[in-house]
């Protein structure tokens, strides 16, 4: 992930109007959302919270090693024969080279900072689990910052949750022109008559696009408002969202083929933080799908939510 050429790394990420909003429902004012948040679903039975928070401690550490400048540090992650894969070297394998590689970066690489996101992980057995996300590498201060996409294998061995194989691809620039369609209003019904609407429109410049969300559930009416833009500090697609209640949250946005990517991670009003995937599909001009998975609130694994789909408001000319 940060072996030598130039790679791509990506950071922090957060809903749209409509994922916030889908959030909300479920977890603040959505029937049953007590017993949601307690009860385990067939697909929390396997959640294994020991073992993932063992594999977020694992990339902890090796962040912390990739700050330290410490090579040596940074290859103990892998197992004896891990392995690297970039997009333009060569797969390097085993530790003992791991460690040279590091060791040549950091020196053709005086000022270098990294932060990592993890964004799904999925267990394949007993002892073996699949890590996706992304990253952001900035080499000082008048470099771009460079991003990348990441996927890891981790297997367990006496106890400790080692790499076995890191592979990275990087990503392409992206614009916020990108998103250009989703200017207009949009509507989404969700559970018992639940009504979403977000509008989205340009900011001066069109560097910018401004949203304003509304949620109606009988008695409750939430709003909110988000900016969505590049950050130039990560060069990365983001959204800053304020609900009315007190709410943040912040999010990158990763193109993946046909759709996007968006890690979310905020504070509710009350202080919990709530964490997700969430998955925005086009389907064309006039409707997208969003769905939101690999949910946590503070500690409490959640649910995956069902696709839902929004579709725009048309004005009558």
């Amino acid at each position: 992930m940060f072996l030598p050429p130039p790679s791509r790394i990506t950071c922090f990420l957060t809903p749209l109007a409509i994922a916030g909003v889908l959030s909300c429902l479920q977890v603040e004012v959505g029937p049953g959302a007590a017993a949601l948040a307690q009860a385990p679903s067939p697909s929390q039975a396997t959640d294994r919270p020991e073992d993932r928070e063992a594999i977020r401690s694992t990339m902890e550490s090796f962040v912390k090693a990739f700050k330290s400048r410490d090579a040596k540090a940074l290859a103990a992650h892998w197992t004896t024969d891990g392995e690297y894969e970039g997009e333009a070297i060569e797969t390097v394998r085993g530790r003992d080279a791991l460690e040279k590689g590091f060791e040549a970066f950091f020196a053709r690489t005086p000022e270098v900072k990294a932060d990592s996101r993890v964004g799904t992980l999925r267990f394949l057995g007993s002892g073996a689990a699949i890590a996706e996300g992304s990253a952001v590498v900035r080499r000082g201060s008048a470099a771009p910052a460079s991003q990348s996409r990441f996927k890891v294998l981790f297997v367990r061995e006496d106890g400790r949750w080692l790499i076995a194989q890191m592979g990275e691809s990087s990503e392409e620039r992206v614009s916020v022109a990108d998103l250009s369609w989703l200017v207009g209003e949009w509507k989404s019904v969700v559970g018992q008559g639940t009504e979403i609407r977000t509008t989205y429109a340009w900011s001066p410049g069109k560097k910018f696009l401004h949203s304003q969300f509304s949620i109606r559930e009988k008695e409750i009416a939430l709003t909110g408002s988000q900016v969505t833009g590049v950050d130039p500090e990560t060069g990365a697609l983001h959204t800053w969202t304020f609900e009315a209640d007190g709410g943040v949250s912040e999010a990158d946005w990763t193109a993946d083929g046909d759709h996007w990517v968006l890690q979310s991670s905020g504070s509710l009003a009350d202080g919990r933080t709530l964490i997700e995937t969430n998955i925005l599909r086009r389907v064309n001009d006039d409707l997208f799908t969003w769905q939101s998975i690999d949910r946590q609130l503070d500690d409490v694994a959640l649910p995956d939510l069902a696709p839902v789909k929004v579709a725009r408001v048309k004005t009558v000319e």
